[in-house]
């Protein structure tokens, strides 16, 4: 019934799931623990902290690598099988999914997550720096660091496309049953157009995950700044997932009209009459609403906030987690190295 592959792909999928949710469980050991009195101060001033987003300067562009392009493996391949519901859902005419369905595609996905999270996190980060160092005596009338992480997260976003554009028109194919696995959906696109249809959609893909990186990313950061000046405390790997998808959820929300616009341009194939369904981004948002009602424009949102909002819960948790492991690995004092 199912391939040797589907089966090795599911159950590394389950490890996955199984790490994470072990993770979860030594936080939580841990925190049961007697607290070890704090370290002294040293010499140079406070004691390291991980409250707020500066502990995340003191790791080096390798390390924002290594920890971006795992939490981004993790994340997409536990929840692949939603984004395949989503995927299926938003084609033309819609198709149903079956639990043989939810794999498809799954290959294509783990090869491009790791470069695309590597690419989205390191961007991110040394935008976040540059900017804050740049503006660093400019209060921007208290907006500053909201301004900052909208850019930041929108560099972040846009580095990641190079690799996400490509991916999904491999991926999103497969899962709609366009092509039968990955080698034919590669083919297509060279004999369809060469190289650059591998960034057909292009545009609607920037303005899909552009505001929604972004809007996650400044959801996640507002969330996180309010529970820490309520707690004053950081948040631990569990609050830390619940505001990652919150944020998620709500730029899901927002952003599923271009998404379902965005799926429907990678889908599309030329018709009889030798031409394509829909002529660009404006053409293909007033042809759905045209043809099929405004409510079209959010197909798939409930599978969408599904996955997106676990999706920015897992990546901004699983990234934080590896980020402070590779920290206090250095010693208590690892801020001052």
């Amino acid at each position: 019934m199912f391939s040797r592959r589907t089966v090795a792909a599911w159950a590394l999928a389950a490890f996955l799931l199984v790490a994470l949710v072990a993770a979860e469980g030594s936080d939580q050991t841990e925190s049961e623990k007697p607290k070890p009195p704090p370290p002294k101060k040293p010499a140079g001033g406070a004691p390291c902290s991980f409250k707020g987003g500066a502990w995340k300067n003191s790791l080096s562009q390798t390390e924002k690598m290594w920890a971006g392009s795992l939490a981004r493996l993790c994340a997409q391949t536990l929840l692949h099988p939603l984004d395949t519901i989503r995927t299926r859902r938003q084609a033309a005419g819609g198709l149903t999914t079956t639990p043989k369905d939810m794999l498809k595609g799954l290959v294509p996905q783990m090869l491009g997550a790791m470069p695309a999270g590597a690419l989205q996190f390191i961007a991110y980060e040394q935008t976040k720096t540059e900017l804050n160092s740049l503006c660093k005596n400019q209060t921007l009338g208290g907006l500053r660091p909201h301004l900052t992480e909208i850019c930041a997260a929108a560099v972040g976003a846009a580095a990641a496309s190079l690799v996400r554009v490509p991916q999904e028109r491999v991926k999103q194919p497969i899962q709609a049953d366009l092509y039968p696995n990955m080698m034919a959906a590669i083919n297509a696109n060279l004999k369809s157009g060469g190289l650059k249809s591998f960034y057909t959609g292009f545009t609607a893909t920037i303005l899909r995950d552009i505001p929604w990186n972004t809007l996650s990313f400044f959801f996640f950061n507002i969330f996180k700044t309010l529970y820490e000046s309520m707690s004053h405390m950081a948040p631990n790997q569990r609050d830390t997932m619940a505001i990652g998808a919150v944020g998620g959820a709500l730029a899901a929300i927002i952003m599923t009209p271009v998404d379902v616009v965005k799926t429907r341009l990678m889908l599309q194939k030329v018709g009889p009459d030798g031409k394509l369904p829909y002529m660009g981004i404006i053409h293909a948002l007033f042809k759905i609403s045209k043809d099929e009602g405004p409510g079209a424009l959010m197909k798939g949102l409930t599978p969408r906030m599904m996955y997106l909002g676990p999706l920015a819960a897992i990546t901004m948790s699983i990234y934080e987690k590896i980020g402070k492991k590779m920290l206090l690995d250095k010693g208590p004092n690892w801020c001052k190295k």
